[in-house]
């Protein structure tokens, strides 16, 4: 009796050992699946809710600190400022300055300024260097000018006959004569060295004479024009020496005559 009574009491003790284990496997099985599931349930919510959140934007305005008046577009251009040229001294020369004798005349055809039916004079003189110092230029005097569009003339049917142009038998070639005698003297009397006296910058200066022959076939200047005041004098003086002419005719009655005289003054050094 006794013997079977610790047989009992053991087998149920590895009964007992048996079943405990299989429990526990039971409960690991169940958890586990309950673990997945919950995860599972949690990131599909945390990805919803990633997809259903609203970020707030914000859109970034520079601040405007003024308000510009300015509609169109303007554009400027550089401010240029003249200068007076620097007084050059130079040193003695030691050789004597040329006076050229051989002016040549070139023809007035350049595009300013049309050659209308009287035959318009254009001088190049030839300024000589002088030696000693270069005096400075005055640019107070200075006179900017543009050339004429366009010289006013008188049509006559006889147009002044000049000294020595009496053998001349149509107007144009009174009119050749003419241009020739004056070339002559304005070559001949204008003053080469009055631009190195006035400090002028080499380059060609015009001068530009208006002038009437009258009823007495005498000269009478109405204008001058130059960049220069002493060159508009040097121009009277020399056209004053014009001697007096034979008058234009016109109907067989003396008439007068209007004449222009453009001068190109070279300054070179």
């Amino acid at each position: 009796m006794m013997i079977s009574s610790k047989k009992e009491s053991f087998s149920k003790k590895v009964e007992e050992n048996v079943r405990k284990p299989q429990k526990k496997d039971v409960n690991l099985k169940t958890n586990t699946a309950l673990y997945f599931q919950i995860g599972l349930i949690m990131c599909l919510l945390a990805a919803y809710g990633a997809l259903e959140y609203q970020f707030e934007t914000k859109d970034f305005k520079v601040p405007v600190t003024a308000k510009a008046d300015v509609e169109e577009d303007y554009m400027f251009a550089p401010v240029i400022t003249v200068a007076p040229d620097a007084v050059e001294t130079s040193e003695p020369v030691s050789k004597q300055p040329v006076r050229p004798d051989n002016v040549t005349m070139v023809p007035n055809d350049t595009p300013d300024e049309k050659i209308t039916e009287q035959n318009l004079i254009s001088d190049i003189i030839h300024a000589t260097k002088p030696e000693g110092t270069k005096p400075s230029l005055d640019e107070k005097s200075l006179v900017v000018i543009e050339p004429e569009e366009e010289v006013h003339i008188n049509f006559v049917e006889k147009v002044p006959v000049y000294p020595g142009c009496e053998s001349a038998n149509s107007n144009d070639q009174r009119k050749k004569c003419m241009s020739n005698k004056l070339a002559k003297l304005i070559k001949k009397k204008f003053d080469r060295n009055l631009g190195t006296e006035l400090g002028l910058r080499e380059g060609v200066q015009r001068i530009y004479v208006n002038f009437r022959i009258n009823k007495s076939g005498i000269v009478e200047i109405m204008s001058t024009r130059a960049p220069h005041k002493d060159l508009e004098k040097e121009a009277n003086r020399v056209v004053d020496k014009v001697p007096q002419m034979k008058p234009g005719e016109q109907g067989g009655e003396p008439v007068s005559v209007l004449y222009s005289l453009p001068i190109i003054f070279e300054v070179k050094y």
